[in-house]
């Protein structure tokens, strides 16, 4: 009965690959196994939550707003029935920073969230046992705390949604990771700051070389007739050279 209505549910839901639909039977089976029953969700509310589940680990898309409607649940109660039931199958939907990044249109921050997940990753070394940072929550949270160190907006209740977790462990983990991402994104501007100035400053120490008493003797020996009103010119090179420098020291 319960296949039955899962293949009626997945019509709706637009799923038709029969990779999903498999994965979505062994899950209900399975599910069915490990205590299924004494959840208080409708046959189609466990369905439609297997077959969100499988669509996710087969790489197939749904509408969350239709997966909700046809569970017969608010958003709240799906989130948390979808996280149980996770947790009985022992099934985490693999999603990546980079995937997520892609989906909410938010690809600027992708190389922020992975290093501030790697730094995360390596300052708790000593817990490894503990820690799996390929988890939906780790991800998510990652692109969560690079989105807000850099200002951009992103639909943060459903990222939350995607990352499988009790909403107190997801909002500590993303508070953790926001610090980090700070530190990495003030790195970045301070270095690129500097690499401006001595570009600058480059270009000053360019230009007094090629208009160094030197450059210009060359030039007239080489056949460049000096015209009057040289003390002129001098005078419009130290006012340049004055101008040039005030700069170079104001981008500091």
């Amino acid at each position: 009965m319960e296949v039955a209505a899962l293949h009626t549910l997945a019509l709706k839901l637009g799923l038709t690959s029969t990779n999903t639909l498999r994965k979505a039977e062994e899950l209900i089976r399975l599910l069915a196994v490990r205590g299924g029953s004494r959840l208080s969700l409708s046959m189609s509310g466990k369905a439609v939550i297997c077959l969100e589940m499988a669509a996710a680990l087969t790489g197939a898309t749904v509408d969350k707003n239709l997966v909700i409607k046809l569970a017969g649940l608010r958003r709240s109660q799906y989130v948390g029935m979808s996280q149980t039931v996770s947790r009985l199958l022992n099934v985490s939907p693999g999603v990546s920073v980079a995937e997520l990044c892609v989906t909410y249109s938010a690809t600027a921050a992708t190389n922020l969230a992975q290093r501030a997940l790697k730094q995360y990753d390596d300052s708790t070394d000593g817990n490894k046992g503990d820690i799996d940072t390929s988890l939906p929550v780790y991800q998510t949270a990652a692109v969560v705390a690079a989105c807000k160190v850099m200002n951009i907006k992103v639909d943060k209740r459903r990222l939350f949604e995607s990352s499988c977790s009790k909403r107190a462990v997801y909002q500590k983990l993303v508070d953790v990771l926001v610090k980090i991402a700070q530190e990495i994104h003030t790195q970045k501007s301070v270095k690129n700051n500097k690499k401006r100035t001595r570009t600058l400053l480059d270009m000053v120490e360019d230009n007094l070389r090629d208009c160094s008493p030197e450059k210009r003797s060359k030039g007239t020996e080489d056949g460049e007739e000096e015209e009057d009103g040289g003390g002129d010119k001098g005078t419009d090179f130290e006012d340049w050279k004055k101008k040039i420098l005030e700069a170079a020291a104001a981008a500091e």
